[in-house]
């Protein structure tokens, strides 16, 4: 099973690639329910949708390559946020994580790995 790092301006964490690719499956949910989508978040869902079919820790998000003005990341975040209560249970915790990545308030880099991974995700994410 792969790791991914996922980062934002210079912050991220490391997630499982399952855990990576259960959050960016709901996320791409809640995009498919909007009205009306704008050039920039049908790229975005385009690069998520084979994001999300990779495993082996080469993963790539692209925060930095598509939020690249302010109301984009405040859309992402906000879309994010509702998208929490929703997420299943496997990409919970990447999606809280993501959530933090986006608000600022994670400052961790890609040589300060953290652990949070609770029981049930070890549990759902084993094998």
């Amino acid at each position: 099973m792969g790791t991914s790092f996922v980062k934002f301006k210079g912050f991220g964490f490391w997630t499982r690639d399952s855990f990576l690719e259960s959050w960016l499956t709901t996320l791409l949910d809640e995009m498919r329910k909007l009205p009306t989508r704008e050039p920039w978040q049908e790229s975005l869902m385009d690069h998520w949708r084979v994001q999300a079919t990779i495993d082996g820790g080469v993963m790539s998000v692209g925060l930095d390559d598509f939020l690249t003005e302010t109301a984009r990341t405040d859309f992402l975040l906000s879309l994010a946020k509702g998208a929490l209560g929703r997420s299943d249970p496997l990409g919970h915790r990447t999606g809280e994580l993501f959530v933090d990545l986006l608000a600022g308030k994670l400052k961790t880099t890609v040589s300060s790995p953290i652990d949070y991974l609770d029981g049930s995700e070890q549990r759902s994410g084993s094998g």
